[in-house]
C-alpha cells in the first residue's frame, strides 16, 4: 500500500543524495525504554558508520544511577549498581561497536541546556539535523523538549510514552504506549510533536522534574519490561527509516505489548508537500 513520505530533501532546496549530513542525536532518558533503545540504535549507527561519509554524534542524558530495582526490567547488571545509567550504557556500547557515544550524567532542567547541545557542533556540514529522542516518564521534561522543538529551525523529535501498571487491573494495565514523531524543517512544522498530539502533556501543571521532586513527592510508577522493549522497537522503526533512508513514513504509532498490536498513523499528502 502506498503512503506519502516526508523526505529530508525538504531541509534544503539544494539537497541531493550526495549532500553531507550531520545527525546530532540527543537521547534524554536511559532507563526502561531508553536503555533498550541504546542497544538497538548503537548497532544501527555502527552499521551506518561503515560508510566513511556518514556523520553523526550520539549523546545520552540521564541523571539517574542504577538501582537494584532497575535490574528487574532495565538492561543493567549487578556490576552497574550505583553507577550513572548514561555513563554505563555509553561506555558499554561504545566499546562493543567502536563508535563514539557521549554522555551527560545529569538531568535536563531547562531548554537552554538542550539548545547548547544542539548548537555545539555540526554546522560545518551541508546539512545539520538535530534528532531529539525522548525516553522519559515525566511531562515536565517533555514540556522542556517541546519548547526546544518550537525554538530551533530544524529538528526531528521522537518521543515515547507508556502507561504505568495499575494494581487494580494489573493483568491488563501497563501494556499500552505510543511513539510520536515531530518534524520541523526550515522553520516549518511538518508534523506536530507529542505535545500537540496529546495536549494534556503541556497542560499538566502538577508534573515535576526529577531535580524538583523529593522522596515523598516522587511517585514510582512501575512499568513492564515487555512494554519498554516494544516502545524501543517502535522508536527504532522511525530511526531506521530516518537515518538510513532519510525519510519519515508515519506521524505517530500506538501499540499494545500484550496483544502485539501496532497501529501507525500514516502521513497524508498535505503534511509532506512544501
Amino acid at each position: 500500500m502506498f503512503h506519502p513520505t516526508l523526505k529530508l530533501s525538504n531541509l534544503k532546496d539544494n539537497y541531493s543524495s550526495n549532500s553531507r549530513i550531520f545527525f546530532n542525536i540527543i537521547q534524554v532518558g536511559t532507563g526502561g525504554t531508553g536503555g533498550y533503545l541504546v542497544q538497538r540504535l548503537s548497532k544501527l549507527l555502527y552499521a551506518l558508520s561503515q560508510n566513511n561519509d556518514y556523520h553523526f554524534k550520539y549523546t545520552l542524558i540521564d541523571g539517574d544511577q542504577v538501582e537494584s530495582s532497575n535490574l528487574m526490567r532495565q538492561p543493567f547488571i549487578e556490576e552497574d549498581l550505583l553507577q550513572p545509567k548514561a555513563q554505563v550504557l555509553a561506555e558499554r556500547y561504545e566499546a562493543a561497536y567502536d563508535i563514539p557515544i557521549l554522555y551527560r550524567p545529569s538531568y535536563i532542567e531547562n531548554a537552554t541546556e538542550l539548545t547548547d547541545l544542539i548548537y555545539s557542533e555540526g554546522y560545518s556540514f551541508a546539512l545539520h539535523l538535530p534528532v531529539l529522542l525522548g525516553c522519559v516518564d515525566n511531562n515536565a521534561t517533555r514540556q522542556i523538549m517541546d519548547d526546544v522543538f518550537n525554538e530551533v529551525p530544524n529538528m526531528v523529535y521522537i518521543d515515547s510514552g507508556i502507561d504505568a501498571m495499575d494494581s487494580e487491573r494489573s493483568t491488563e494495565s501497563g501494556y499500552s504506549g505510543q511513539v510520536v514523531c515531530g518534524v520541523k524543517l526550515n522553520n516549518r512544522k511538518y508534523l506536530g510533536p507529542v505535545g500537540e498530539v496529546y495536549p494534556n502533556i503541556l497542560e499538566d501543571i502538577d508534573t515535576r522534574l526529577p531535580t524538583q521532586a523529593c522522596g515523598q513527592q516522587m511517585v514510582y510508577y512501575p512499568q513492564r519490561m515487555q512494554t519498554n522493549e516494544v516502545a524501543a522497537s517502535v522508536m527504532m522503526g522511525y530511526l531506521n527509516t530516518l537515518l538510513s533512508d532519510h525519510e519519515i513514513v508515519s506521524h505517530y504509532t500506538n501499540f499494545n505489548a500484550r496483544t502485539m498490536n501496532t497501529r501507525p498513523t500514516y502521513l497524508v499528502r498535505e503534511q509532506v508537500t512544501k
